[in-house]
């Protein structure tokens, strides 16, 4: 069988236009090589495709079942073409980001649908996972570019850029009996505190830890609904907390009598490999991820 790209072109556009006429203008071609194209198709098949009557054409129940099929080599096709385009300028067959799963959202989605619709022949890996893996996916080459909270220093083998900042609240439990109010370092002491593993796996807890009786979490949403089965209180990005905050399952406590004019704040960044050469997509990530805004807003 010797199908040609343009019999199945030529077959596609008459199904959808419903004549030889309008399927030539749209291919820019005359009435009879149209026709002549379909015809050959048809030897080619060994199948009739159309019923000609003498003002109207009729699709025959087998080009209906061929019609998407036909489609589907026609997409190969121009994906073929995109993808040597692809190769010749330069641009990765694969890609993949690393993203800590606490800032997994609608705004990732979108960065990938961006970079897919930029470069739709891309093979592209979006892992979720914990802050400190983060970094460690970029460092082994498992991820070629990596965003998650900072973790308060630099690494000699990565690049860091920074990305959003956002403000950070005091949580806790409805039963501890706190809500909005003003608690001292030794009555929050006494209270069971929720705190960020990775806070510990950098040596930053004897800043983040406040109680004498602390348990970790690796999931900042983990810990959001550890503090809904148990009396204790976190540190928690202020946008995760909104609604339970909003519908009364948490309460938000204070620390500072400023926290509600001057909040802590915690910041994102974006990482790579240094010694890995930048390309386009990689740029283009970077460029995305480096445009989010705040949650807090």
């Amino acid at each position: 069988m010797a199908v040609t790209l343009e019999q199945l072109l030529a077959f596609v556009e008459t199904v959808d236009k419903g004549s030889f006429k309008q399927a030539s203008i749209k291919l820019g071609k005359h009435t009879s090589t149209v026709s002549g194209l379909i015809a050959n198709l048809e030897a080619e098949l060994g199948m009739e495709l159309f019923v000609r009557k003498p003002r109207s054409l009729e699709i025959t129940p087998q080009a209906s079942e061929m019609y998407r099929y036909a489609q589907s080599v026609i997409r190969e096709c121009d994906l073929l073409d995109v993808k040597a385009n692809s190769i010749i300028e330069g641009h990765p067959s694969s890609f993949t980001i690393a993203v800590d799963s606490d800032l997994m959202g609608p705004d990732i989605g979108a960065i990938c649908a961006r970079l897919l619709t930029k470069y739709p022949t891309l093979d592209l890996k979006l892992v979720s996972t914990d802050p400190m893996q983060v970094r460690s996916q970029v460092l082994t080459e498992q991820a070629d570019i990596g965003f998650g909270v900072a973790l308060f220093s630099g690494h000699h083998e990565l690049t860091l850029a920074d990305g959003y900042s956002f403000d950070v609240v005091f949580a806790a439990s409805p039963e501890l009996g706190l809500n909005k109010k003003l608690i001292d370092l030794t009555q929050i002491r006494g209270q069971l505190q929720i705190s960020a593993l990775f806070m510990k796996q950098t040596g930053r807890e004897d800043t983040h830890n406040l109680s004498s009786r602390v348990v970790y979490s690796n999931s900042l949403h983990s810990t959001l609904d550890l503090l809904k089965q148990i009396p204790g209180w976190a540190m928690l990005p202020g946008f995760m907390c909104r609604e339970a905050f909003k519908n009364g399952t948490l309460d938000e406590i204070y620390l500072s009598p400023t926290a509600t004019e001057k909040p802590n704040q915690w910041a994102t960044e974006i990482c790579w490999l240094t010694a890995k050469p930048r390309h386009e997509v990689m740029d283009f990530v970077i460029q995305e991820l480096g445009k989010l805004e705040s949650p807090n807003r």
